[in-house]
């Protein structure tokens, strides 16, 4: 994998934090003390996230989780921030071509307060209205035809698919978001739960005893007459992934690693693993042909039942599509999670929200049940996406 995204984050992350701190820094020039203070927090904050990360292991547990917990809650206001402050900087140049104020520039000392004020609290607002959106999961159900192949001799039937993904259980999503989840997918009685992926944040509810017992009791509610399957994402291998698959056999969850399955004798189910695996490993994923050959093949009977692929991240569509694959679900995208972030996840994916076709195959990108970074939402909602298998 290119260390491309690796080197390019963290560099954005400083270009947008050196260009807020000097913007604050000149405007608030000649406020004495209380520039001083406003820039030693934007400092305390700013700096949080990736020390947090970085220095996790080497600082005090309790230390190193405060520093990425603030550094976490900060991460929305710096974007709204960042912004709303190049909007005003790209006005205040209009302004010195095309009067817009009644008091062209250099603005009074109050003046430049408010403006700093204006920005803090704007984009705190609109981050406290993401959060409270991120709150609130809502279901979504879609129906799906599918014709099995060599006629109809069978009779038709319905299969419902209740899919979650991207949970990230951890410091900010916890068992009472996580028992919503269940109970939430519970009510609309599936026949069978798949989770893709991204169940764990971090270590936290795989490390901690009681946290653990907490999680086992959690996830061993998920009622469906088929089961529940997992397949883990990246998160779950960057938390410990055999600690994360114990702890849901524990629940009574199976945790497919590029594996194959038979549900029921209803439905053919591959679980793969993350793409994240080669960089835990050093070794790359099995290819689906070969999931397939593995284990035998599909045989004519066999390909009269769907048969459905999980795959976490939704690179490579073309994959399932070209073993005859009936459906493809994905998570891993968060429809963006904010805006305008979703605008650069949407030209990164082929598709990275909702239902999709291509030919005789539908996929469904899902936005995902948690968050990931700052519990808020400003692009899509959390959600369970519920899909009905027509087959005929």
């Amino acid at each position: 994998m290119s260390s491309f995204p690796l080197f390019f984050v963290p560099c954005v992350y400083l270009i947008i934090n050196a260009y807020m701190f000097v913007r604050i820094y000149k405007t608030l020039s000649g406020t004495g003390f209380l520039r001083g203070i406003v820039c030693i927090a934007f400092l305390f904050f700013a700096v949080g996230f990736p020390l947090g990360r970085l220095l996790d292991g080497y600082l005090p547990v309790q230390l190193s989780r405060v520093l990425s917990f603030v550094g976490s809650i900060y991460l929305a206001p710096m974007l709204y921030g960042f912004i709303l402050t190049v909007i005003t900087d790209l006005l205040r140049l209009l302004n010195g071509v095309i009067i817009i104020t009644p008091n062209p520039p250099p603005f009074t000392l109050s003046g430049r307060v408010s403006v700093v004020t204006f920005l803090l609290v704007a984009s705190i607002a609109i981050t406290l209205a993401g959060a409270l959106n991120a709150k609130f999961i809502t279901t979504i159900r879609h129906e799906i035809e599918w014709k099995r192949p060599g006629g109809a001799e069978d009779q038709p039937y319905q299969l419902t698919i209740a899919l979650v993904s991207d949970i990230h259980l951890g410091g900010f999503v916890g068992a009472k978001h996580l028992k919503n989840i269940v109970e939430l997918t519970n009510d609309q009685m599936p026949d069978i739960v798949l989770i893709a992926g991204d169940i764990f944040d971090d270590g936290l509810w795989l490390n901690d005893a009681e946290r653990r017992e907490e999680a086992i009791g959690l996830f061993s509610s998920f009622s469906a007459r088929l089961g529940t399957w997992a397949i883990p994402g990246n998160h779950d291998h960057y938390a410990g992934v055999e600690k994360a698959g114990e702890l849901l056999d524990q629940a009574g969850i199976n945790l497919l690693r590029d594996e194959l399955v038979s549900p029921g004798g209803e439905l053919t189910l591959i679980g793969r693993d993350d793409r994240s695996v080669v960089m835990k490993t050093g070794k790359a994923r099995a290819k689906l042909e070969d999931i397939l050959s593995s284990y035998g093949g599909l045989t004519s009977a066999d390909r009269r039942l769907p048969l459905v692929v999980m795959d976490h991240q939704p690179f490579n569509l073309d994959e399932s599509q070209s073993i005859g694959a009936t459906l493809q679900v994905s998570g891993h995208t968060h429809r963006g999670q904010l805006i305008p972030v979703n605008l650069a996840v949407a030209c990164i994916f082929e598709r990275h929200y909702g239902l999709y076709r291509k030919g005789d195959t539908s996929y469904f990108i899902t936005s995902g049940a948690g968050t990931w970074g700052p519990p808020v939402r400003t692009s899509g909602r959390p959600e369970i996406v519920i899909l009905v298998l027509d087959i005929t």
